[in-house]
């Protein structure tokens, strides 16, 4: 059978009718809808009962495969019908007798009306989530507020008893029941055929294709996708779960807040690999479309276990970043400085270097590091860095000898968004000062108490800010201070005044122009 694609617009009663199954396939990101989500499906729902009965209400399009008579994986639409099933399953504890509502939510035995299963099954890998959706869906199950805040089944059904049951006291609830089964509707669009691999694919390109046109999907989705595709033709969608859940783990360490991000930038990272693999310089184009459409993508060249492995490694450059950035070598100061520039780009490019280089942090990876954060500041805070970090990744991939510029003539008087940077920077360029973290920056002012010049209020100025290892209302005296810099101003508190100021300032200039000119 060759495979063909379906759409049918369909009503509720329907969608969940006869003996249809939903699974969502593990590849899938957990359930996130909030209240808020909910709160938006139930009022427009609501607004429709109440405003425009018999034109009815259309909830969207869901994408979906099959290859087994009455069962499809969901390839887009997971979120709603996941929310429609926990709607559905409230409402019938206002409409008991209603044996069609009933059968919206399970499947039922055509004699005994026994429940056989779930209209909708979560297979992803979280098993939080396919162990909650199965709770809040049982008989059992007590409305209440739930225990767990971060829960989005718990905290989502419980919303949505409570807008029922408000709803309930004053309008019809069976009426609305109805409306909901014969009068709110979908737009199924599936792929069918014998070969479920082949039917899958296609499904996904319909997937990618209607998310590219402005539909909100997070990329990494849709890599995760193509990944799993991958891994499902050679039988090994099991294996993929497990590498998949690895990584994602891993990533959830660094990014507490689980939105993908960590994930986004290590796909971008990816990328600057391969265009320095191709030596290219240009400026990017979107993710989605250098990994989808780009003859040197790697989805197109590499197995999805060496895409994997590929992954891992930058996933690993990453955490080496971040855990000697916190640490008191040598090479942690110029971490921490590529941190505080104004956006990603050199660090990413530290990133790729350390990558390049199977996480050396030797001389060598120090010497790249101090020069990284030498060229980089001097010229200021700029988002046309990128196009030197492009230049540079190509000469990192092809492993050219890279030489550090020497920078005259430059002003240090107002640094802008890089004022903790230099703030950080003049501090380290004192010969006997070891890396600090965690740090704070301070005004002078704040710990020269005498010292009242307008002048030098603001953090922007040479000479106004200095890193701190305490806060300042700390800073009682110089035992606990870290930084050497630090120590001698708190010394010199009492006394302070414009002279040791300008002194202060012509110190710190010292230092910047024999940095930048190479000489330390």
């Amino acid at each position: 059978m060759a495979i063909q694609l379906n759409a049918e617009q369909k009503y509720i009663s329907k969608i969940f009718g006869d003996k249809t199954i939903y699974k969502i396939p593990p590849y899938q990101r957990a359930y996130s809808w909030r209240k808020d989500e909910c709160e938006e499906l139930f009022d427009d729902l609501a607004n429709a009962f109440l405003n425009n009965t018999e034109e009815g209400y259309f909830l969207g399009n869901i994408i979906l495969s099959t290859s087994v008579k009455d069962e499809f994986e969901v390839i887009d639409g997971q979120q709603r019908l996941t929310t429609v099933s926990m709607l559905l399953k409230v409402l019938y504890g206002f409409d008991k007798s209603n044996e069609t509502l009933k059968s919206t939510i399970w499947v039922l035995d055509d004699r005994s009306r026994e429940k056989q299963k779930q209209r909708v099954e979560t297979n992803i890998f979280i098993e939080d989530d396919h162990n909650s959706f199965r709770n809040v869906l049982s008989d059992d199950y007590e409305y209440k507020k739930p225990d767990n805040l971060q829960n989005n089944f718990y905290n989502n059904i419980f919303y949505i008893y409570e807008k029922v049951y408000e709803f309930s006291k004053k309008y019809d609830i069976c009426k609305f029941v109805d409306f909901i089964l014969y009068k709110v509707s979908m737009l199924p669009i599936y792929t069918e055929g014998n070969d479920t691999s082949a039917t899958r694919e296609k499904a996904l390109k319909i997937f990618e294709t209607t998310n590219n046109r402005g539909m909100a999907l997070d990329d990494s989705d849709i890599f995760k996708s193509m990944l799993y595709y991958m891994a499902n033709r050679k039988e090994e969608g099991n294996n993929f779960i497990d590498l998949w859940k690895s990584f994602d783990e891993q990533c959830n360490i660094l990014d507490d807040s689980k939105d993908n991000k960590i994930k986004l930038r290590i796909f971008r990272i990816y990328s600057y690999i391969i265009r320095g693999q191709e030596g290219i310089k240009s400026v990017e184009i979107g993710l989605r479309e250098f990994f989808n459409k780009m003859e040197y993508s790697p989805f197109k060249k590499k197995t999805y276990k060496e895409i994997f492995n590929d992954l891992n490694n930058i996933l690993s450059a990453i955490k080496l970043f971040e855990n000697i950035k916190k640490s008191n070598k040598e090479i942690s100061k110029w971490f921490q400085l590529l941190d505080l520039y104004s956006n990603m780009y050199p660090k990413d490019t530290m990133i790729v270097y350390l990558t390049k280089n199977n996480l050396d942090i030797g001389g060598k990876a120090e010497l790249f590091a101090k020069n990284l954060v030498r060229d980089c500041y001097a010229k200021g805070a700029t988002s046309t860095i990128k196009f030197d970090m492009y230049g540079l990744i190509v000469k990192i991939m092809y492993d050219e000898n890279i030489e550090s510029k020497k920078y005259d003539d430059l002003n240090f008087e107002y640094f802008g968004m890089l004022y903790k940077g230099f703030g950080l920077l003049g501090a380290y360029l004192n010969k006997d000062q070891k890396a600090i973290y965690p740090y704070e920056m301070i005004r002078i002012r704040d710990v020269v108490k005498n010292f009242k010049t307008s002048d030098y209020s603001s953090f922007d100025y040479i000479g106004n800010i200095i890193p701190s290892n305490i806060t300042t209302k700390y800073i009682n005296d110089a035992s606990d201070i870290k930084v050497l810099d630090l120590v001698d101003i708190v010394e010199k508190r009492e006394l302070w005044g414009e002279i040791e100021h300008k002194n202060r300032v012509d110190m710190l200039r010292d230092r910047y122009e024999l940095f930048f000119k190479g000489q330390i």
